[in-house]
């Protein structure tokens, strides 16, 4: 087994993770160094799936675990209790030494492991009540009384750790907010049970105008629109996988003007703290709204137009008819036409 490493090196691990999350198979590691276990796994109470920080020596115990349904009949349910009033529980605090010997779960399941010994750590955030598992065999034997003193002294760097990923996850996810509106496009940051937790000066425009926020909950002014964003935000949610545009998109109808077309984007890596509430970034378009016409010496540059063919695909680009462009340009129909081509031409487009 390596060497031993100091408590505070182990605090500093956990730590790093609330600025850098990919540091938590790495602080897993250094925590079942520190407390001589086979591994350690990090738990919410309520929710329990997988996907949750674990040393990689955990990696063929959990697959089981959850693949098997251990998780649904999971005996050190039974400590959960303890952890308010002493924050650390152990196996023997639930169970006689018959019970561990003889159940199925600590013998058939956990022994097969090398897990059947375990001291749980909890702490909470606003949201949640997490544990810390630290992992024993047999070969290791029990968390003794000296051990649980130690280890109990976790519980408050976790919850400062779980802070200040907190934080650092909602000032990436609000900057992202911001540069979606200094591109002029509306934002809502969703918290993992689908609530608005903030939006950004474009996306307040939309509230009255196609979409209505109720108790932090983002909805369509047309109720037959409901159902697909709410399926959206649901999918975006269940996903954490990468920074992307989702290829799905939800349409919000409005009664007088053109619909709105809503995408979401995952949030991960900073933006995603495993203790962050922020989930997704819904972008919201007003297909209202026509972009800004590109300038005619822009256009004259970067095709070799001439500014009267450029004039004429700005006033092409603002969805004006052919016959209107030719009035408002004072030319002939024939004569747009003949712009038109020689600007495809240019542009190498093909009719």
């Amino acid at each position: 087994m390596s060497p031993r490493v100091s408590f505070d090196h182990a605090v500093q691990s956990l730590m790093d993770t609330a600025v850098d999350p990919s540091q938590w198979p790495a602080a897993m590691e250094t925590l079942a160094r520190y407390s001589e276990s086979v591994g350690t796994v990090l738990f919410p109470v309520k929710g329990r799936g997988p996907g949750t920080p674990h040393s990689a020596s955990l990696g063929e115990g959990l697959e089981t675990y959850f693949r098997d349904g251990w998780h649904l009949r999971d005996e050190r349910n039974r400590g959960l209790p303890l952890i308010k009033s002493q924050r650390i529980f152990v196996d023997q605090d639930f169970a006689s030494a018959k019970e561990i010997s003889t159940s199925e779960y600590y013998r058939g399941f956990l022994a097969k492991f090398e897990l059947n010994w375990s001291a749980v750590v909890g702490f909470s955030d606003p949201d949640h009540e997490w544990c810390l598992v630290f992992e024993r065999g047999d070969k290791q034997g029990f968390f003794d009384q000296r051990e649980q003193a130690d280890l109990v002294r976790f519980a408050a760097p976790l919850s400062q750790a779980a802070a200040l990923a907190r934080s650092v996850a909602y000032t990436n996810a609000a900057s992202a907010m911001d540069a979606y509106q200094s591109i002029g496009c509306a934002s809502f940051l969703i918290d993992q049970f689908g609530r608005v937790v903030r939006f950004n000066e474009q996306a307040q425009k939309l509230l009255g105008d196609g979409l209505e926020l109720s108790r932090g909950e983002l909805r369509s002014s047309h109720p037959a629109d409901n159902p697909a964003l709410s399926d959206l935000i649901a999918s975006r949610r269940s996903s954490r996988t990468s920074d992307h545009y989702t290829d799905e998109i939800a349409i919000v109808h409005r009664a007088t003007k053109r619909p709105l077309v809503v995408r979401a984007v995952t949030l991960t890596a900073l933006a995603a703290s495993l203790f962050s509430s922020a989930s997704t970034l819904l972008l919201v378009s007003d297909t209202d709204q026509r972009r800004p016409s590109t300038p005619i010496d822009t256009l004259v540059k970067a095709f070799g137009l001439t500014a009267s063919e450029a004039a004429l695909v700005v006033k092409l680009e603002q969805e004006i008819a052919l016959t209107d462009a030719a009035e408002l340009l004072n030319i002939s129909f024939e004569t747009a036409r003949s712009h038109l081509k020689r600007t495809m031409s240019k542009t190498r487009q093909t009719r």
